[in-house]
């Protein structure tokens, strides 16, 4: 039997959450399925972190199994608790997230009575800002605060060997509060393993044509971990660390071509969240992929202000077939305030970079968010207009979420201007199914209309935006 389970839980009734997104807090869609489980047919990525666990684990003799819960499109609380009692593990490994907060929290507490012994790890973000919580009513043993790819491994020793004195990087109950450990071994890089376990992923889960146009098999691979900018609504320094860590182009290049050549992977969505925020690592990584010669394409995500023509000429010899640029608002005013604050702050260049992408034959998508705090109508006719001149090649529209651990969380927290933030149903959480909060100008109901304006009316030339403002009068459904 396996000392440890590592489970990436189910998605609660009527939601699909994607775990790894926004750091680690998760992302949410709504979903018609009233039973546990995923539904299919979604871009979806695992969580990665876990594939290094695994390898730590078997790297120090620890005996565990993985269990992906959202890879079943159904499944019942009774099978849950199967799976718990059949193994009778002595400790598990797992997260919670935002959009799923309070039914994760119930799983958790469901394995725990189906083994009153079992010792509890819980890893990523959401966890992290809940610990107060989470440890108060014994949900877990140890939330992870840092360096889970490395230390999760040591502190599931510690914990079967009940030497507590060995914890690290992470916070436990003491005394009726949490009391945080620092990490005495440093997490510098990541090639300390090598080869991630992806052998513990069931591939067939990972095909789609969202991406390129046409069904492949793809792979998530980090290069780089953490992102030290400060934009005010990000949750990804909180959830990844504002420390950069690097794996190494040589292995990269070598965890791409076993990908390609063990599992028949095609496609690679690199997960850093700014892939050439170190350009002399970026640089390497293509050069490798050249050099290997493994022909394999691949999207990324950057700042639209740390590329230049010459990186995007190299990206795409190396395989690069899409990049991903932070836009968040084209208002002059929004984007120099709020969504680009250590930046240049121009639009200009940002539209420069979109040309450059397009014209080397790459496609350039670029993510919005509609309702951050100073979003009005007039804002979002902004966005709308630069889009229509800049024409990138598709558009990601997502709600705000004041993300705990981001400043824009703490200073509406401080303010209260726009609610209580700090108390919203997060259950209600997606970047995708609807505002959570107002803005200073609109009402989420107004944000609703401005994002699906948005979204529609950026694709159209003027004929068709009278058109299709005339079919929203009448009612009808827009073409």
């Amino acid at each position: 039997m396996a000392d440890v389970l590592i489970v990436q839980l189910p998605s609660p009734p009527g939601k699909n959450v994607f775990r790894e997104w926004s750091g680690g807090m998760g992302t949410a869609v709504d979903s018609a399925r009233p039973e546990w489980g995923h539904d299919t047919g979604y871009y979806d990525v695992p969580y990665a972190a876990y594939l290094y666990i695994a390898r730590r684990l078997n790297d120090i003799g620890i005996a565990f199994a993985y269990f992906d819960l959202q890879a079943r499109p159904r499944l019942t609380l009774e099978e849950f608790d199967t799976l718990i009692t059949d193994h009778q593990p002595r400790a598990l490994v797992t997260q919670v997230n935002l959009p799923s907060l309070e039914s994760d929290l119930m799983l958790v507490a469901r394995a725990r009575r189906a083994v009153p012994e079992l010792k509890v790890v819980l890893v990523g973000a959401t966890a992290k800002w809940f610990k107060t919580r989470i440890l108060a009513e014994g949900l877990a043993d140890v939330v992870m605060e840092d360096n889970e790819e490395l230390l999760v491994a040591e502190n599931v020793a510690a914990l079967l060997a009940n030497t507590r004195e060995r914890l690290q990087a992470c916070s436990v109950q003491h005394d009726g509060a949490p009391q945080k450990i620092a990490a005495r071994t440093p997490m510098k890089d990541l090639d300390f393993v090598d080869f991630p376990a992806y052998e513990l992923l069931d591939f067939t889960r990972y095909e789609s044509a969202y991406y390129g146009g046409h069904r492949v098999r793809y792979a998530t691979v980090f290069t780089t971990k953490g992102c030290p900018y400060t934009c005010g609504y990000c949750p990804y320094p909180y959830g990844f660390g504002h420390r950069l860590i690097y794996r190494s182009p040589a292995r990269v290049g070598s965890d791409i071509e076993r990908l390609k050549n063990e599992f028949g992977v095609e496609q690679i969505l690199f997960r850093d969240q700014v892939f050439t925020i170190n350009p002399k690592h970026a640089r390497a990584v293509c050069e490798e992929l050249i050099r290997r010669d493994l022909k394999i394409s691949w999207v990324c995500e950057t700042r639209y202000d740390i590329i230049d023509e010459s990186m995007i000429d190299l990206m795409a010899r190396a395989g690069c077939s899409e990049i991903h640029y932070g836009l968040e608002s084209a208002d002059e005013t929004m984007f120099a305030k709020v969504a680009k604050t250590d930046g240049p702050k121009s639009l200009d260049l940002f539209e420069k970079t979109i040309a450059l992408t397009r014209a080397r034959g790459l496609r350039a998508h670029v993510h919005l968010i509609v309702g951050m705090p100073d979003e009005s109508r007039s804002s979002a006719r902004n966005t709308a207009k630069w889009l229509r001149r800049v024409r990138p090649d598709s558009v990601q529209t997502a709600y705000f979420i004041p993300y705990p651990g981001t400043p824009l969380y703490d200073e509406l927290t401080r303010s209260k201007e726009l609610g209580d933030v700090a108390n919203i149903p997060w259950e209600q959480l997606g970047a995708f199914s609807g505002p959570v909060i107002p803005s200073r100008h609109l009402t989420k109901s107004g944000i609703a209309r401005a994002r699906n304006r948005i979204a529609t009316d950026w694709k159209y030339s003027l004929a068709d935006r009278i058109v299709n403002r005339i079919r929203r009068m009448s009612g009808l459904e827009i073409r």
